[in-house]
C-alpha cells in the first residue's frame, strides 16, 4: 500500500515541476508566422484600411484582394531582395576563400620551383669543380638533382 502512494506522489511533484517547464518551451511569438497566418494578418491590415478610408462594402473584397495581393508582392521582393544578398555573400566568402587557397599553391609552387633551381645550381657547380664532359655532366646532373 505504501509504494503505490509514495509512486502517486512522486508523480504528482515530477507533473507539477514539469508542468511550468514545459509552458516556457514554446512562445507564439517565437515562433515564425506561417503563411496562413500571414494571410490571416494581412486580411486584417486590409479590412482595417477599407475601413478607414470609408471603403463601400460592395467594393471592399475587390480593395481588400489588391491590398493583400501589394503586401504578398512587398513581402516576395524583400525575400528576393535578401536572397540575393545572401547569394552574393557566399559568393564573395567563396572568392575569398579560393583566392586564399591559389595564394598558398602559388607560394608552396614557387618555393619549390626555387629549391629545384638551387639544387641544380649546385650539382652544376659540383660538375664544374670535377671538370665533366657534356655527356658526362648532363648524366651526373640529372643523377644529383635526382637524389
Amino acid at each position: 500500500m505504501r509504494r503505490p502512494v509514495l509512486l502517486f506522489t512522486m508523480s504528482l511533484g515530477m507533473a507539477l515541476i514539469a508542468g511550468p517547464v514545459m509552458a516556457q518551451t514554446g512562445s507564439p511569438e517565437a515562433a515564425p508566422l506561417n503563411n496562413r497566418a500571414v494571410r490571416n494578418e494581412d486580411r486584417e491590415v486590409c479590412t482595417e484600411e477599407a475601413v478607414e478610408k470609408n471603403i463601400i462594402r460592395r467594393n471592399q473584397a475587390e480593395f481588400i484582394r489588391t491590398c493583400m495581393a501589394e503586401k504578398q508582392g512587398e513581402r516576395r521582393a524583400i525575400a528576393k531582395k535578401n536572397a540575393a544578398e545572401n547569394r552574393r555573400a557566399r559568393r564573395e566568402v567563396a572568392a575569398e576563400e579560393w583566392k586564399a587557397i591559389l595564394e598558398v599553391r602559388n607560394r608552396e609552387r614557387r618555393e619549390q620551383l626555387e629549391r629545384q633551381t638551387a639544387k641544380r645550381a649546385d650539382c652544376n657547380r659540383q660538375a664544374n669543380e670535377q671538370k665533366l664532359r657534356v655527356r658526362e655532366r648532363r648524366r651526373f646532373v640529372k643523377n644529383c638533382v635526382a637524389e
